[in-house]
């Protein structure tokens, strides 16, 4: 979500005014604005290469094939949402009724089912491919993750974000799910030395030298 301020700037207003209506024209848009349909369309090119904005040609009538404007998935992101307090009342209202152990395991089941649907990408493969490939997958799920080998054998796997990180501070049940979805896939029980959950910069986890 961006700050605020932006959506006091014209192109805020243009955001807003899609997310409203999708679909609509630099006209259309700028009958709404008070600007010019160029300097709407300005506004409308910067927000295409940051990648908040999509076109289509659509023909409207008789007439001949007019630009359509809509906001992307990352567009729509832009404005607030609502997931993690919705996510955190949720679990606390299952730690009321089962306690916090219903809540990891919770999280471990579903990590140990990542690991079941994604078996055939560690199959056959050696420690440094299992890492690779585990790295690989968080990274597809929206984790900025890399890993590092050590001259031992070992490795470092490192997560720089956290997808939950808004309720991982009061809800650190939720790491279970990676927790598990490491000790199917790899040879070694990790050890979790940095975590978001607990305030570190990021999430470092050293991984044992087998194969």
């Amino acid at each position: 979500m961006r700050e605020d301020s932006f959506f006091h700037t014209t192109r805020g207003r243009i955001a807003e005014a899609l997310l409203r209506k999708p679909g609509l024209t630099a006209t259309e848009l700028s009958a709404g604005l008070g600007l010019t349909p160029n300097a709407v369309r300005q506004h409308l090119a910067r927000l295409g290469r940051d990648g908040l904005v999509t076109e289509a040609a659509e023909r409207r009538g008789r007439t001949k094939p007019s630009l359509a404007y809509s906001l992307t998935r990352d567009g729509e992101q832009l404005f607030p949402q609502r997931y993690n307090t919705l996510l955190n009342t949720v679990l606390r209202e299952i730690k009321n009724d089962d306690g916090p152990g219903r809540v990891t395991e919770l999280f471990r089941k579903i990590g140990r089912r990542t690991a079941r649907k994604h078996a055939d990408r560690f199959d056959g493969k050696d420690a440094r491919g299992r890492v690779e490939a585990l790295a690989g997958l968080l990274r597809e799920q929206g984790v900025v993750a890399d890993f590092q080998a050590s001259p031992d054998g070992s490795f470092v796997l490192r997560e720089h974000n956290c997808p939950f990180r808004d309720t991982v501070a009061t809800n650190s049940e939720i790491c279970g799910m990676v927790h598990a979805l490491m000790e199917e896939v790899l040879p070694g029980k990790p050890e979790h030395t940095t975590s978001i959950a607990r305030g570190d910069a990021l999430c470092e986890f050293r991984l044992p030298a087998r194969n």
